[in-house]
């Protein structure tokens, strides 16, 4: 089996390993590391599962994704409906400012608009929209400000990439410039590349995360059983 069938292979499964994911008609495909997720799923949410899924397997280094969202019948709302249901979700919650956030709804597309404080915050108000059915997909253009120097915020990002289990490994470089990070280095994989990234926007009022980290090639060590 080449590297591509057995990269194809192994994302098959971990999606089939998925409860979520069982009835998910999806089809893929491995290319030099390039995963391509194709086919249709019933919302957009299953969507964002899919690549989570493979973004977290060994070898993998790109998705390109494919997938169309179609709902069942009785999951189609007026984009009203869905505005009025997004909007009573917001005013509910505790740690999403929605006095902070406006938002349009275009054919089940949601858009995201608005300053915060914490990146946590942009990444709540879009995760809390899993709850709401008819949702073909979300932009969120939800920016962050904060007052804290750069010297500050370049080091608690040091200290939070350090302190991490899953970065043990990793080679990975810091360097901030009026609120935008840029990580450079090297890392075991996508995930670790990924987790990287979500560590930097931790950090309050970063504006934006260049992720510049390479993903080592998979060294395998064979013993040799034949001498």
């Amino acid at each position: 089996m080449s590297t591509d069938e057995s990269l194809q292979f192994t994302v098959q499964q971990a999606l089939r390993w998925e409860p979520q994911m069982q009835d998910a008609q999806l089809g893929v495909t491995a290319h030099q590391g390039i995963i391509t997720l194709m086919g249709i799923l019933p919302n957009y949410f299953l969507k964002v599962e899919a690549e989570r899924i493979v973004k977290n397997i060994d070898g993998v280094r790109a998705i390109v994704e494919k997938i169309a969202v179609v709902f069942p019948k009785e999951q189609t709302l007026s984009d009203e409906k869905l505005a009025e249901n997004i909007l009573r979700l917001y005013r509910s919650s505790f740690t999403i400012p929605d006095e902070r956030i406006r938002f349009k709804v275009e054919n089940g597309w949601v858009t995201l608009e608005g300053t915060l404080h914490w990146n946590y915050q942009k990444k709540a108000a879009e995760a809390a929209l899993s709850s709401i059915k008819g949702i073909r997909g979300i932009s969120n253009l939800l920016h962050t400000q904060s007052d804290y120097e750069n010297e500050l915020l370049q080091e608690s990002i040091v200290k939070a990439l350090h302190h991490s289990a899953v970065l043990s490994d990793a080679v990975i470089a810091v360097n901030l410039d009026h609120r935008k990070v840029t990580l450079t280095g090297s890392v075991n994989n996508l995930y670790e590349k990924e987790e990287a990234e979500r560590l930097a926007w931790n950090a309050p009022g970063i504006a934006s995360v260049s992720n510049e980290l390479e993903i080592r090639p998979l060294v395998k060590v064979f013993s040799d059983e034949c001498e």
